[in-house]
């Protein structure tokens, strides 16, 4: 994602295909949200003092979110994976990572005819716990020269893209793979933000040392997009998910969707040093992480 390891992850250029197919198969593919716009005005008011669409390191940015469509457990199943009074890394997860084999496939268009920096960003939501760096900005508490901005679970380099460009690419089922297993990491298992994202685990599991040997990953409820640039663009991008039947959710069979709140992913008070850990999240204070 930066310049290390996860600098280029799921940024690979490729050509996409013509058709995303619906239906009942396996895998089934899941359009994705409505396409992201930034126009010229949006752009004009990213600059304003108070602007909630500017950011310092992505420019002017627009978000979606996808969410997955889950039924919910019986009474029985919650009870078994969630009882009363569990620690949330004591919790066993309804939708798991090993459940899920997903992609995200995307188009990017320089809408002006001058070039383009552009940021494609993919984060998203457990069951437990919902993950948004850009939003999360400033909450490190750091001096303002000294505040970062910390990594999405992928995506995190820039992207250069000339007049009028067009540009394809996709966050493949490896990098969702490890954008769960970061995320559960992140808020579950306290793991420091900087260690865990800016290393791919199966190379350097730095901070994941917290997590237990049969601890159970949960999976995204909710995919989210961002797009950043300094420059008019769109953003298009579908969900390919290949279906697991047990959970997914079925009109004919099942009677509830799973309604998922997931906790905001939060730091503590002077949790951003750069000095490979990062801030930990308020769940983790005090407990020995």
């Amino acid at each position: 994602m930066h310049a290390m390891h996860r600098s280029v992850r799921g940024l690979a250029v490729l050509a996409l295909p013509t058709v995303l197919a619906a239906g009942c198969n396996n895998p089934a593919y899941y359009q994705g949200a409505e396409r992201i716009v930034i126009d010229a005005d949006a752009i004009a008011a990213s600059q304003g003092e108070d602007a909630m669409n500017g950011n310092p390191t992505i420019g002017t940015y627009a978000q979606t979110e996808y969410w997955l469509d889950f039924r919910a457990p019986t009474d029985a199943e919650l009870a078994d994976l969630q009882p009363a009074g569990a620690a949330p890394a004591d919790l066993v997860p309804w939708v798991r990572r090993d459940d899920l084999t997903m992609s995200v496939p995307w188009t990017l268009t320089n809408r002006s005819d001058q070039p383009m920096r552009a940021w494609v960003l993919l984060d998203g939501a457990s069951e437990f716990f919902d993950y948004n760096p850009i939003a999360m900005y400033g909450q490190a508490g750091g001096a303002e020269d000294e505040e970062i901005q910390f990594p999405s679970l992928a995506g995190f380099t820039p992207l250069d893209v000339g007049p009028n460009e067009v540009l394809r690419g996709e966050f493949r089922e490896d990098d969702l793979e490890e954008a769960m297993y970061d995320l559960d990491v992140l808020s579950r298992f306290c793991g420091g933000p900087l260690a865990v994202l800016y290393h791919r685990s199966e190379a350097d599991p730095i901070g994941t040392e917290g997590v237990p040997t049969d601890a159970v990953i949960a999976g995204m409820v909710m995919v989210r997009l961002t797009l950043g640039t300094n420059q008019p663009a769109t953003l298009e991008y579908s969900v390919r998910l290949r279906q697991s039947e047990s959970i997914i959710f079925d009109s004919a069979r099942d009677e509830r969707r799973l309604e998922p709140m997931p906790e905001p992913y939060t730091l503590m008070a002077g949790g951003g040093d750069t000095g490979g850990t990062g801030g930990e999240p308020d769940a983790c204070e005090g407990d020995g992480a």
